[in-house]
């Protein structure tokens, strides 16, 4: 690949892709840095907020703000739900212009008022002092989402006043453990990337046993937590009367999703294809919820069928093949999973089932195995 992209240099696109991802990313760094005076940076943060993982428990708390891009205008910079829909070079772009500044902490009480930023409901205007000029490290990981220029955190000024969302604020104060709180607040109605950014940030939980959580990891806890209870609700629904199907697609991921009548169960396989071959993922969970394995995609995935499900009154046996293909050469992160599932639509089989079956590989009912009645569990 990088004998490619010495030989390309981005004008012959010998990748096959339609624009160079790194040159489109270089250009939007630059024009982040031409908008910082000196190492000061004044914007709204959409809200955007990242807790890194290396060296836990002392991590690096990150905070995100486009350059002179104020109020509504900067939400679309960090929203899943706006961001859906966009090619992924127009998302790269968004996310390669914000400038982040950092601060390594061990516990939330020492950060703040910073927290209560990445759960307002609006954007909320910053300015941000930085220790040091800010750099661009172009990283191509599709375990995290791509970040603009960032550096050391040195002071933080606020231009206004976060809106943290009521049941929010009431649980900030609450001992209810961290887990419960997020599904009560998801019950409340409150925005579910609000949630994983509250969770990450250890403003949920016993008061004495709060901490930063890595943001990787409170999404998967989130989806895990109000997954569970969503599905301890379907799990005693009436079945389904027929087969089932839906298919998506999206930056080059595909998704062909069946339920037929039975015990809530899921079966998932994530198909990665490159160069003519072909790596592959599974993960089984059965009718109490044991899972084979723990993988953030699949919980994502699973968060938005269960919603589905329940807002039809049904229960199922799931199977979801996802195909992600060579385009997408940087993830984005799993909301792109969730928000795309919950867009799809479930409908009976019909003669276009083999061809969607087709663009996946795989027939996702053939993956189902002979299934026991839920009362054998119980």
């Amino acid at each position: 690949m990088y004998s490619i992209c010495a030989k390309c240099q981005g004008r012959k696109m010998l990748c096959g892709l339609p624009r160079c991802p790194i040159e489109e990313r270089i250009r939007a760094v630059k024009s982040s840095l031409l908008k910082i005076r000196g190492r000061e940076v004044f914007g709204a943060t959409p809200p955007s907020a990242v807790v890194g993982e290396a060296g836990w428990p002392r991590v690096r708390v990150y905070i995100g703000e486009p350059p002179e891009v104020t109020g509504e205008e900067a939400r679309a910079y960090d929203d899943p739900r706006l961001l859906w829909g966009r090619e992924l070079e127009e998302i790269l772009r968004l996310r390669s212009y914000m400038v982040f500044g950092y601060a390594a902490q061990t516990s939330p009480r020492k950060l703040g008022e910073l927290p209560l930023l990445a759960v307002s409901e609006r954007p909320v205007d910053v300015e941000m002092r930085l220790a040091k000029t800010p750099v661009e490290s172009l990283k191509f990981d599709l375990r995290e989402k791509p970040m603009g220029p960032r550096a050391p955190l040195e002071a933080l000024r606020i231009d206004g006043n976060p809106a943290v969302p009521r049941a929010l604020d009431k649980l900030m104060s609450d001992d209810l453990g961290a887990g419960a709180a997020a599904v009560e607040l998801y019950r409340r109605g409150v925005d579910l990337y609000t949630i994983q950014r509250a969770f990450a940030l250890g403003l949920l939980g016993a008061r004495h046993r709060r901490r930063l959580v890595p943001t990787r990891w409170s999404i998967t806890a989130v989806d895990v937590a109000i997954g569970d209870a969503l599905a301890q609700q379907v799990r005693h629904m009436p079945e389904v009367s027929q087969p089932l199907y839906g298919y998506a697609e999206y930056l080059d991921n595909r998704y062909l999703v069946a339920v037929v009548p039975g015990p809530l169960r899921f079966y998932y396989l994530e198909r990665w294809t490159y160069a003519g071959r072909v790596a592959e993922i599974e993960v089984a969970e059965d009718p109490r919820g044991v899972r084979s394995t723990m993988d953030g995609g699949y919980e994502a995935a699973r968060l938005a069928i269960l919603e589905k499900l329940a807002s039809m009154g049904r229960r199922g046996t799931v199977s979801i093949v996802r195909w992600i293909g060579e385009r997408y050469y940087v993830s984005v992160g799993n909301w792109q999973i969730r928000e795309t599932l919950r867009r799809l639509q479930l409908k009976p089989l019909d003669e276009n089932y083999k061809t969607y079956t087709a663009l996946v590989g795989k027939d996702p009912i053939s993956l189902i195995k002979n299934t026991k009645r839920l009362d054998e569990f119980l």
